[in-house]
């Protein structure tokens, strides 16, 4: 798609939100004049204020396979997206970072890295840096931009990434029961064929880095060279990062940055500098003698095990949230079997499936708390000296609070608040 091919058709940017700010912003800069819908009830009503329109520009949490998405396609609508238009308009190659954890902590690394080396000017963009149209017009043929894409961008993507990196593929916003308005895949394979999507249109030219938790099947998706990022090849690599899950998120960054040509000193030296993004295992230090760690951006239980087995001191961990389509079977049974748990704060909408899940489990759990700031009290109340308090909620945040940076941000500022007192 390009902007002349827009200009003369009847467009509706469907859902704002933060994705299609900036869109909206350069189709304006651009003079291709548009609608915009908000707030719908029912996704009847959406398809009722859809039709009409020759081309609309869907938001991430409108899920391309959705009754209204589908009707439309059928009608002969256009639908594209923030991402797919990037994609069309980018001048240059472009690294793609999925996988069910650790993305944006592997799209910052390798943007760190080959910033490091300054061979090239490089971009990023995704939930942890710029919207892309905030930039687009900068970008040159010479320029490299880090990508951090989601399911629900992938889902209906007609072109994949230079380089893809594909971390791990678990489960996550899954919505079996086909309810939900926003932000949901209605089956574990619809999600993984959506993750797909980053490989299936690459040519013998690009490259897929894969890591090793991800399905065998996706070997053999697109024509690209396929790499696989070793946790055992980074074991000698100094780093800041907690857990060894972040191993396989520096070896995927590692095996960009060696296809890129960039020097190995080069590479060692920027994954030792590389502090984390906030809120991913962030150490907020001691306080009253307990260790406190905020990973308030693990919205699946997958992330919250990997925080778990990151620690090897007594530990208090802090789980729960809104409804994201979880039955927390293995997390529940990771902390049943995992000696150094001493006690758990359950928050949340998914109070009761994550307390069935804990059922025998041997330390104190707490409950019930409708505050942060008695979360957090929950929290140290089970602590004593030496524990590690660990928030790692594993599921969605909006029960509670606005999105996964505001429940983070409110536990740190409860953290200190309670610190602070006598």
């Amino acid at each position: 798609m390009t902007i002349d091919a827009l200009k003369d058709q009847k467009i509706i940017i469907a859902g704002l939100g933060v994705n299609n700010q900036h869109l909206a912003a350069y189709l304006k800069n651009q003079g291709i004049f548009f609608e915009v819908i908000e707030n719908w009830t029912s996704l009847d009503e959406l398809w009722d204020r859809l039709r009409g329109f020759d081309v609309i520009f869907r938001t991430p949490g409108l899920p391309y396979l959705s009754a209204p998405i589908q009707k439309a396609t059928k009608a002969g609508v256009t639908v594209s997206s923030q991402t797919k238009l990037f994609f069309d308009l980018c001048p240059c190659p472009i690294i793609g970072v999925t996988g069910t954890k650790g993305k944006g902590t592997t799209s910052s690394l390798i943007y760190q890295i080959l910033q490091r080396s300054r061979k090239m000017k490089v971009w990023l963009a995704g939930n942890i840096g710029q919207d892309p149209f905030e930039f687009i017009e900068r970008i040159k043929p010479d320029h490299l931009v880090v990508l951090e894409l989601s399911s629900f961008q992938l889902q209906d993507l007609h072109k994949s990434p230079h380089i893809a990196v594909v971390l791990n593929v678990g489960r996550d916003h899954i919505d079996e029961t086909k309810t939900k308005i926003y932000a949901a895949h209605y089956s574990v394979s619809e999600y993984r064929d959506a993750k797909a999507q980053i490989l299936i249109h690459q040519s013998a030219q690009d490259y897929a880095v894969l890591g090793e938790e991800v399905p065998q099947s996706y070997q053999t998706l697109g024509n690209a060279k396929k790499i696989l990022a070793k946790t055992d090849s980074v074991n000698g690599f100094e780093t800041q990062l907690l857990g060894r899950h972040n191993l396989a998120n520096i070896a995927a960054a590692v095996e960009v940055a060696r296809l890129l040509k960039i020097e190995d000193d080069v590479i060692k030296l920027g994954v030792k500098e590389f502090r984390g993004l906030p809120f991913r295992l962030q150490d907020l230090g001691i306080k009253k003698g307990i260790r406190v760690i905020n990973d308030g951006f693990s919205t699946n239980p997958e992330a919250t095990m990997a925080a778990i087995k990151s620690f090897t001191a007594p530990l208090i961990i802090i789980i729960g949230g809104s409804n994201k389509g979880f039955d927390f079977e293995n997390l529940g049974a990771l902390i049943k079997q995992s000696k150094n748990i001493k006690g758990a704060v359950v928050v949340g909408e998914e109070t009761p499936k994550i307390l069935k899940q804990l059922a025998g489990f041997k330390g104190k759990v707490k409950s019930g708390a409708q505050s942060m700031d008695k979360i957090v009290e929950q929290a140290f109340s089970l602590s004593k000296k030496g524990d590690t308090t660990v928030f790692s909620p594993g599921t969605a945040s909006f029960d509670m609070f606005k999105n996964e940076k505001d429940r983070s941000e409110k536990f740190t500022k409860a953290v200190k608040k309670y610190a602070q007192k006598a």
